[in-house]
């Protein structure tokens, strides 16, 4: 009996991701292990307790490439190299290659890694996977696959998807990664605007019910943000589905790094922070900038059912 065509990797069966300009779903063991901050140029990298699985990358490209000549190139520098892909007589049409979605795989043996490569006209932008140890045609169909099916475009005119390390949010496309920590149990990532000059900031606690230890959520998230020189000036209860909600207001320096004692302030910071019992995590939800800035919605945050913010 012949075997079915791959389906995209569900979402509840494995990690959603999203990142510059690429988006998908990874197998649930797969974590994020490096990652790059820039937009025009970047790069992701997966792996599990086996190590290194795959590389996801994006770069400019005016033209759109001939995929064969594309890997065998990427292959002749970075694999094979050079010297050993003239003496085997490397050439394009020694890729074998099919299609997933909107990319083109090619492999070149059982030994090599995989590659899948996408163009985006709109953006004039190229897409490149690379997948460790997955040349058979088994995991190809099992693994590669599904992966590259579920992967579209981040490429949507007016906002941009950020979904990494438990953190999830959509911005308009004119903010810009300032800062990211990553750590074990604390993630956070800090965003500002080109024109608007305002911030957005998100962050993620792990092990919740440890971090509380009986404390209130707001007295927490005072006690940690001041580490980063923000003033609470207050902290209200609110309400939302399966939530422990605080709206809290604060002033915060202008400068992200300015001079500690020097640095202007804002004062007009408001902030959501909730626990979320469900997941035993902490979440916070900052945005702070000039007056003139248009105020970001709940909606920023997708997952959560956030009530509208009041005005500042």
């Amino acid at each position: 009996m012949a075997s079915s065509s791959p389906a995209p990797l569900d979402p509840s069966r494995g990690t959603p991701f999203a990142w510059h300009h690429l988006r998908g779903v990874v197998p649930a063991d797969w974590e994020v292990s490096r990652y790059s901050v820039e937009d025009r140029d970047g790069r992701l990298e997966f792996a599990n307790r086996r190590g290194l699985q795959a590389l996801a990358s994006w770069e400019p490209c005016e033209q759109e490439p001939d995929r064969p000549t594309t890997m065998a190139t990427f292959l002749a520098n970075n694999l094979v190299g050079r010297r050993a892909a003239r003496a085997r007589g490397l050439r394009a049409t020694d890729i074998r290659t099919a299609e997933a979605g909107p990319f083109v795989l090619g492999w070149l043996d059982d030994d090599l890694p995989v590659q899948a490569l996408a163009y985006d006209r709109a953006e004039k932008r190229l897409i490149r996977w690379v997948f460790e140890g997955r040349a058979s045609a088994r995991d190809r169909r099992e693994v590669v696959e599904p992966i590259l099916l579920s992967c579209d475009f981040n490429d949507d005119p007016d906002v941009c998807e950020y979904r990494l390390y438990g953190i999830h949010a959509v911005l308009p496309r004119e903010y810009r990664i300032e800062d990211i920590v990553v750590l074990p149990a604390n993630v956070m990532m800090a965003f500002e605007g080109e024109e608007s000059h305002a911030r957005a900031v998100f962050r993620r606690w792990g092990l919740a019910s440890s971090l509380l230890d009986g404390e209130d959520l707001g007295d927490f998230y005072a006690r940690v943000v001041r580490t980063n020189r923000y003033e609470v000036l207050s902290c209200e209860r609110r309400e939302a589905p399966g939530l422990d909600l605080r709206l809290v207001r604060f002033s915060a320096p202008r400068e992200f790094h300015g001079d500690r004692f020097m640095a202007r302030r804002w004062k007009n910071g408001r902030a959501y922070v909730w626990h979320d019992a469900a997941t035993n995590r902490i979440h916070a939800f900052e945005q702070v900038g000039p007056r003139r800035a248009a105020p970001l919605p709940p909606s920023t945050v997708p997952d959560v059912p956030l009530p509208p913010f009041p005005p500042a």
